[in-house]
């Protein structure tokens, strides 16, 4: 027996060595003791390498454990391992009898020594093995079996007895022609005489030698089965051999030399590349559990618990330790197993995404947590990262040894595929075009560093609901795992309006789901941690209480092999409650059937009542006063409001039929729709308010102390250069505005103020957009550019009372652009928005000299008559003229209240804004893009013979307001930014039409065809036709009026401007397919 109770760390050193023949195994000399490694690439065959340990009678330690009754450890050489494999070899196939390529179904709970040196004992034998997850059920087994044609199983019978005779007689039943052998597994006695004892000169007969080509079939893995049954994975030779030559396997053992890998199941990809390939291939010491079984009798091994495997990790003395993320989630709750785990120099995870905030706090206590990145299909790909680092979750990829091809999902991620190439050859190839493989796996970019990338979910996993939108569940459930009170969380919503979660409970907490005060209790204690996801999550995305359902015990989450859950089964095995949950909300029975109605249907009796149900629903104390969008409201809570509403109506039928879908929308306040809903039960209908007296009233609100006579200073700018603050800079205007700016000579400092957002800082997301938009990225490391992160709309802006000074005493410049698009909102919805345009007002008049550039837009003319001509660029007083939607009536109001200030300011109405002029970027979230798109599903483009377009670029509308912002002179008050030049909307769509191959047809009948598609349309459809969320404005649809551009035109960036044109059409289409939007060409 040998000792290795003291840590030992074998640094590896390569040597050049005189040039071999092509295919020759190199010995390569190690730093400590006479230990070799072959030479690994894609001309050997794993036989061969066996071979190559045995003549070389390396004593390298393959295998270390500690015995039960002391915490001195028995090291299994590698010498020892392969003759072990041998004796397999003769006992499975002696004398190489049979052909080659069997394939030999592995089905047993067996210690790792014995499994490993089975299935290197088949393929040294030329025999094929095919371990089998004992987690299948006998139908999935059933399954593997003949998709491979398998006709052997080695079994323990002990343990798997009884699952083999119903899988025999499944077989047989199914096929009775189809020959089915069982045999059992060898024993450890048989295998390992001598077992950590073992020289040279003990007995043994070595098994003939391997000829199979590297390109052969070497081991079969199987799938998981989360969409079905699980599938058979060929990996050959060159495939397991490349998989360990390079990435986070290779770098494992640089970092480490005792690596702990007991608890993996043997007969997953993880367990077999680190108890088999990692020890014999790289030379890596697996610190493995001692085994159950003694030489002569079986005995089942233990189940791997998380506090086994760190027990076993201790006393075998690894330093690093190769896991599953349950297992790190588990350990992060123990301050006694995070002190173990620093002291390790290693804690390696793959499988699966570990909570942010467990790893995160893991690494602030000094743990060296790495993230690692592989698949059965594609290998292991990934690095490992830096040690401690904040980045741990990232992952980097040699580019030197794989050829990654990022597809844009249209919504900030890449789907990864694997390109195949001389270094790295998938073991699946599945993409339509080139020889790859389409992982389905989901990432996004880091934000600073291009080499960077974290996985976020699988193209499978997204939910599309019913109105289109797409959830991205992993972030969430990421973060609901992370309490310590689950084990388990996974997102539904298919098709639906809103989602839901099924959580599991962790084993110390758990629920009886028949006591609905069990259940209350269980969903107040994980409430934080859905709130929190909730945070990082899109409105349309957020988890109510209503929506989360507990599991039983009697039916736990299905797993993988690897502890991570198969979400599809799962969620699939609690259909029925998910559909009962969604018909007790559409019915509004879960949150308003025991509601108590108010005690009168006044205003008066109403607005408590109300204001009861709306805390309720948003879970914080609502202000009856404020707009509830503005208090956290979403288009679900409203949603689940209007039921309420709906529900205690129901004695009054005409009344709760009367209640419109948009009622919250239209009534955003608490006292607001108090009055409408007591109009609504005295009067049969909701009284109809005056728009163009709720305009002059909200100016009139937000116009109080100002004096236009007392102001009006020209603009100064100092002797030093201008200093500019500009609102919402990380959006696509504002992105370009940005880069204008960076580039102005006479620009000292450019404020960036932005609201803040948890999905990444303001500099984090300026980047994202700059990238999007294909700018020069090394503008933003400016010296320039300050970010802010506030709200217009508070005190000081949000801001710290010293930086709010700060900008009153240097601020030149103010470019509001923040704004919110959303054409449902009615006026009191804007009135933030209104606020924190007074408030910038203020600003610019305490700063003495600020000269105010406003985004305004064409939809605050909506009511113009056209014949009274081209609108004009100057203030309209009529505020009637605004009338249409809470968008275009806002953005008047804050062109009043700017004119009513008195400050050296503009409006710039705009018109549509189109594609970037670089690279074609247009947000697919606009209409434009969402008529293209649903175009070529409908195989038709709208055509209008009497439209004209108007639409004008980024770049120009940007470099308009810069050049009015730092010119000297006094500007006019109101421009007109639209295209001077415009062009018909046919010539445009003609354009479209000829690059995609689709015919034009009238509106009429497009509009036809779209509300044709609409009838039963689900998530697919939507997915596919993302118009349908637009019928109504495509129904209303009308060409812009004319508008003058008499003052435009003097500004240097539109006096010229060409017309749109072909090549710009095709950079839009060009951008859309990049992002995944449209069908590739």
């Amino acid at each position: 027996m040998r000792s290795s109770s003291k840590r030992e760390i074998n640094i590896y050193k390569e040597r050049t060595l005189c040039e071999q023949e092509p295919g020759s195994l190199l010995q390569v000399p190690m730093a400590h003791g006479s230990f070799f490694l072959p030479k690994l690439d894609a001309s050997q065959n794993l036989g061969r390498i066996y071979d190559f340990i045995l003549d070389s009678k390396s004593t390298r330690v393959a295998y270390s454990f500690a015995a039960e009754e002391s915490d001195e450890c028995t090291d299994i050489t590698q010498t020892e391992l392969v003759r072990a494999a041998c004796r397999a070899a003769h006992i499975l196939r002696p004398a190489k009898q049979g052909a080659d390529k069997q394939i030999v179904a592995i089905l047993a709970l067996s210690d790792v020594l014995i499994y490993q040196a089975v299935i290197i004992g088949c393929i040294r034998s030329g025999l094929i093995p095919f371990p089998i997850s004992h987690r299948n059920s006998p139908a999935a087994i059933v399954h593997l079996i003949k998709a491979t044609g398998a006709h052997r199983i080695l079994t323990t019978h002990a343990s798997y007895g009884h699952v083999i005779e119903t899988l025999c007689a499944d077989i047989a039943a199914q096929d009775p022609t189809y020959e089915l052998s069982v045999e059992e597994m060898p024993s450890l006695g048989a295998l390992f005489p001598r077992l950590g004892r073992e020289c040279q000169e003990d007995a043994f007969t070595p098994y003939p030698t391997l000829t199979s080509p590297s390109t052969d079939t070497a081991l079969i893995l199987h799938s998981s089965g989360s969409t079905g049954f699980p599938k058979p994975i060929p990996l050959s030779h060159r495939a397991l051999i490349e998989t360990v030559s390079f990435g986070s396997l290779k770098s494992l053992t640089d970092e480490a030399s005792r690596i702990a890998v007991g608890h993996l199941p043997p007969f997953h990809t993880m367990g077999n590349l680190l108890q088999h390939l990692l020890p014999v291939l790289i030379g890596a010491t697996a610190c493995i559990f001692p085994p159950a079984s003694s030489a002569t009798e079986y005995r089942i091994p233990p189940a791997a618990t998380s506090d086994l495997a760190l027990r076993e990790s201790q006393r075998a003395h690894a330093t690093c330790i190769m896991t599953v993320p349950s297992f790190v989630l588990e350990w992060a709750r123990n301050a006694e197993d995070v002190q173990y785990l620093k002291t390790l120099d290693l804690v390696a995870f793959a499988g699966g995404p570990l909570s942010l905030k467990v790893g995160d706090a893991l690494i602030a206590q000094g743990v060296n947590a790495v993230n690692i990145y592989g698949s059965t299909e594609g290998g292991v790909a990934s690095v490992v990262g830096e040690r401690c680092s904040p980045d741990w979750s990232w992952f980097k990829f040699p580019e030197s040894r794989v050829n990654i091809r990022w597809v844009p999902q249209g919504d900030g991620s890449y789907e990864m595929q694997f390109l195949t190439v001389d270094t790295h050859h998938p073991a699946l190839e599945n993409l339509p075009d080139v020889r790859g493989y389409a992982t389905s796996d989901l990432f996004e970019r880091h934000p600073t560093r291009a080499d960077l990338f974290r996985i976020i979910g699988r193209a499978d996993d997204v939910i599309i609901m019913a109105n289109g939108e797409k959830a991205v569940p992993g972030p969430m459930e990421d973060i609901i795992t992370a309490n310590r009170n689950v084990s388990g969380a996974v997102m539904f919503g298919r098709e639906r309006n809103q989602v839901g979660v099924i959580v599991e409970p962790s084993m110390s907490c758990r629920v009886d789901v028949k006591d609905e005060v069990e259940l209350a209790r269980f969903r107040n204690l994980i409430w934080d941690s859905v709130q929190e996801a909730n945070e990082q999550a899109p409105a349309f995305a957020r988890i109510y209480k209503e929506m989360i359902i507990v599991t039983g015990s009697e039916r736990p989450m299905i797993r993988a092999a690897k502890g991570t859950i198969i979400k599809k089964p799962t969620v699939l095995m609690y259909q029925p409650d998910i559909d009962a949950l969604y018909d007790a909300v559409e019915a509004s029975s879960s949150a308003a059937a025991d509601i108590s109605p108010p005690t009168s249907w006044t205003t008066e009796s109403l607005i408590p009542w109300l204001r009861m149900q709306a805390t309720a629903l948003s879970d914080k104390e609502i202000d009856v006063g404020t707009d509830l969008f503005d208090q956290g409201f979403d288009s679900l809570n409203a949603t689940f409001l209007r039921h309420r509403i709906v529900a205690i109506l129901k004695t009054n039928p005409a009344a709760a039929k009367a209640v419109e879908q948009n009622l919250i929308y239209a009534h955003p306040t608490i006292v607001s729709l108090a009055a409408a809903i007591s109009s609504l039960i005295s009067a049969g209908s909701v009284t109809a308010a005056d728009p163009k007296a709720e305009i002059e009233a909200m100016i009139q609100k937000y116009s109080v102390g100002l004096d236009r006579g007392s102001v009006r200073n020209a603009k100064k700018a100092p002797a030093d250069g201008d200093v500019v603050l500009i609102t919402g800079s990380t959006g696509g205007l504002g992105s370009h505005l940005l880069a204008v700016l960076v580039g102005a000579a006479s620009v000292r400092q450019i404020y960036a103020f932005n609201r803040h957002s948890p999905r990444a800082s303001s500099s984090e997301r300026q980047r994202e957009a700059f990238r999007d938009r294909g700018f020069n990225e090394a503008l933003l490391a400016s010296e320039k550019i300050v970010y802010l992160e506030g709200s217009t709309w508070e005190e000081n802006l949000g801001l710290g009372r010293d930086i709010y000074e700060q900008l009153c005493c240097s601020v030149s410049v103010i470019i509001h652009n923040a704004w919110t698009l959303d054409f449902n909102k009615s006026l009191v919805s804007f009135e933030p928005h209104i606020r924190g345009t007074r408030n910038l007002v203020d600003l610019a008049i305490g700063s003495g000299n600020a000269r105010f550039l406003f985004t305004s837009s064409i939809a605050s003319a909506k009511s113009w008559d056209p014949k009274l001509g081209p609108f004009p660029e100057e203030v309209q007083l009529d505020a009637s003229i605004a009338v249409g939607n809470g968008y275009g009536e806002g953005k008047y109001v804050s062109e009043r209240i700017i004119h009513a200030s008195g400050l050296d300011a503009t409006s710039f109405r705009i018109g549509q804004v189109c594609g970037s002029q670089s690279n074609g970027a247009w947000a697919t979230t606009d209409w434009v893009p969402a008529l293209v798109k649903s175009s070529i599903a409908l195989r038709c483009l709208p055509s209008d013979p009497d439209g004209t377009n108007a639409w004008i670029s980024p770049e120009a509308v940007a470099e308009s307001i810069v050049e009015l912002a730092l010119r000297v002179e006094p500007p006019p008050f109101s421009i007109n930014l639209v295209h001077p030049h415009a062009v018909s909307w046919d010539s445009v769509m003609n354009w479209i039409a000829q690059m995609l191959d689709l015919p034009l047809v009238s509106f009429e009948n497009w509009v036809a065809a779209l509300e044709k598609s609409a009838i039963g349309a689900g998530a697919a459809e939507f997915e596919r036709i993302p118009a349908l969320k637009l019928i109504d404005f495509f129904k209303s649809a009308e060409t812009a009026g004319q508008f003058s551009t008499t003052k435009a035109q003097c500004l240097d960036s539109m006096r010229n401007l060409p017309q749109i044109s072909p090549e710009e059409a095709k950079k839009w289409l060009s951008y859309w397919r990049g992002k995944g939007y449209l069908p590739a060409e």
